[in-house]
């Protein structure tokens, strides 16, 4: 009787141990098999889009600049004449053609300063499609490429051959020349002036994403001030 009691407790021991050795091999089939893990880790954020709460605007703040080496980007306005003319139209981006009057008013104060002003074209747009208020004068750079208009153009030569330290970036749209531009001038060094009025987007989301990047994103944000046309002073 005691011989058969210490070979069933022998066997109960045995038991566990199987029992805890294919506990621990589930546990890491699960960390090493995507596909066998729970539903709630396998969410990506397209499962959690919905569930997102956009963060706090960010702080907008008045900004000096000094116009001897600063420059005044004007980003593929061009379509307000014609639509098929540029993406600064009624048609597609109407936001953009609301901010003119504003980045007019900017532009008309950085000429007074004779501050260096660049603009840029998109698409199949000549100088010409310029939203009229914008035209760009005979003295007065214009460089044309996709999103980023430091790629394919004399842009950066430009600037630096003028010294420039800081630019006002204004235009269309937000997520692509304002912020591919203004991502590679600050990447390369430079300071971004960003005046939230100043730039459109087809949807408002485009536009807050932007502003929330340039203030959060690491190699930019260090470099960023996030302003209005009536905060920039000279």
């Amino acid at each position: 009787m005691q011989e058969r009691n210490f070979i069933s407790q022998a066997s109960g021991v045995g038991r566990n141990a199987v029992f805890a050795f294919c506990a621990g091999f589930a546990v890491l089939a699960a960390a090493f098999s995507p596909g066998l893990t729970s539903p709630a880790s396998a969410q990506t954020i397209i499962d959690e889009w919905h569930n997102v709460k956009p963060p706090a605007p960010p702080e907008l703040k008045t900004v000096t600049v000094d116009p001897k080496t600063t420059a005044l980007l004007i980003l593929d306005f061009n379509g307000a004449q014609d639509p098929i003319k540029g993406p600064c139209n009624a048609k597609t981006k109407p936001r953009c053609l609301a901010s003119v009057p504003k980045v007019k008013t900017l532009l008309d104060q950085a000429r007074a300063k004779e501050m260096l002003v660049v603009f840029s074209l998109a698409g199949v747009g000549e100088a010409q499609d310029i939203a009229t208020a914008l035209a760009p004068l005979a003295s007065e750079p214009i460089v044309k490429s996709g999103p980023d208009k430091f790629i394919g153009t004399n842009l950066r030569s430009i600037l630096s051959d003028k010294g420039i330290k800081t630019v006002i970036v204004t235009g269309t749209a937000s997520e692509g020349a304002v912020l591919d531009t203004a991502t590679d001038a600050a990447l390369n060094g430079m300071n971004i002036v960003l005046p939230v009025d100043g730039m459109s987007s087809t949807e408002l989301y485009g536009e807050q994403y932007v502003a929330w990047h340039m203030v959060n994103a690491p190699g930019v944000s260090q470099k960023t001030t996030l302003t209005t046309i009536d905060r920039i002073k000279f």
